[in-house]
């Protein structure tokens, strides 16, 4: 309020008499002095800079205890990049100042002893047409602990749920391998019904591939995953899946169509995980079409990513279901489904630093997108044609 009073002597240019300016100026002070401990009191450490030069306008204690600093006195008034010492948050600022880096938050470890990680975060603001940069501090250690501690719980609740349902998968093949096994002793020793033992090997061979296969699914979603990823086209492996499922869509009546956008950049893919990734999602689709119906793989621009999309109108999925289907072993299908099919499709798509969108409704269908982002090099190839 103080200050106001203050503002409105100055831009009235009145004689004030003196006892009212030094209550007014007492006030200004009592204010100042306020804030300025209840700024040097902020857990976080703040210093706000002139966005023209650089310079530090204010700065706050908890500024110390965050990052390693020069000890020059009087630090407001001096160049932020002569004050703070680590060498990588100053190069960070460095390219900050100059335009090279955008305004994004970004987190440092440093320490010898205990690891101790910084997050920088920017927030410009105006103030009497003059723009300025608070630069926050956060030491989010604990935090970080504390997350790694519930991912290590998640973790570990994952895991048990995918042992008991590898030990659940395994069952029924094991107890059919069994009672073949059985019939086919029988037949041997009887020396009659060999005609049947064909029979016996064929079943004993596909409950065979389907332990193996539930290995593999088990060993995918377990192991860390191997990626190799260069710059690839992903209309050139959206048109060889097409190729790839056309015989299987005709069998089940289904149509596929292709919506395609032309001259998309590359990306950084690998063809061979993303083939497996849409290929799941597919054959969801497939089961989800048992009457047939449509099939639509769609590829087109999307700012700074590339949107694929695969959409079905299938029987769709309820709220319940589209709460559980990336989790491990979860399945709707009454026979043949892992359900560690969307969980590989996760791990794929987070490789590839994917985001995955999906849209399910009861009898009208799903359709799943990813936005995979556009490299800086194709970037800047685009910006280079457009100008």
């Amino acid at each position: 309020m103080s200050t106001k009073i203050l503002r409105k002597i100055l831009e009235d240019n009145k004689e004030v008499g003196k006892e009212h300016l030094n209550t007014v100026l007492e006030g200004v002070m009592g204010e100042y002095d306020l804030l300025r401990e209840t700024f040097d009191r902020e857990k976080t450490g703040h210093i706000i800079v002139d966005k023209e030069n650089w310079r530090i306008c204010l700065l706050n204690r908890s500024l110390s205890k965050m990052i390693p600093l020069h000890q020059i006195s009087f630090k407001e008034g001096k160049s932020l990049l002569d004050v703070v010492k680590d060498p990588d948050i100053k190069k960070y600022l460095l390219k900050i100042s100059t335009g090279e880096e955008s305004l994004e938050s970004r987190d440092f470890s440093f320490g010898e002893g205990e690891i101790k990680t910084i997050r920088v975060s920017f927030t410009p603001f105006m103030l009497s047409d003059s723009e300025y940069l608070d630069i926050c501090f956060e030491d989010i250690t604990e935090m970080l602990k504390k997350e790694m501690k519930l991912r290590n719980t998640e973790a570990l609740a994952s895991m048990t749920t995918m042992a008991a349902g590898v030990a659940h998968d395994i069952k029924n093949p094991l107890a059919a391998m069994r009672i073949y096994i059985s019939l086919l002793r029988k037949a041997v020793s009887s020396g009659r019904g060999m005609d049947k033992a064909e029979e016996f090997l064929d079943v004993l061979d596909q409950e065979t591939e389907r332990l193996n296969e539930i290995a593999v699914d088990f060993l995918f979603a377990v192991k860390p995953i191997d990626i190799n990823l260069k710059l690839d086209r992903i209309n050139d492996i959206l048109n060889e899946l097409a190729d790839f499922i056309a015989v299987e869509a005709l069998q089940k009546n289904i149509k596929v169509e292709l919506h395609l956008e032309p001259f998309l950049p590359s990306l950084m893919l690998d063809s061979k995980l993303l083939r497996r990734a849409f290929l799941n999602i597919i054959n969801n689709s497939f089961y989800a079409m048992k009457a047939g119906g449509v099939l639509i793989l769609e590829s087109k621009a999307d700012g700074d990513f590339v949107r694929v999309s695969i959409t079905d109108n299938g029987c769709g999925m309820t709220e319940e279901q589209q709460k559980k289907i990336f989790e491990p072993y979860y399945t709707t299908k009454s026979e043949g489904g892992t359900g560690l099919g969307l969980t590989a499709v996760l791990k794929i798509m987070n490789a590839h630093k994917a985001d995955i969108e999906f849209d399910s409704k009861v009898g009208m269908g799903t359709s799943f997108s990813f936005k995979f982002p556009i490299p800086p090099s194709e970037r800047k190839a685009i910006e280079s044609k457009e100008e």
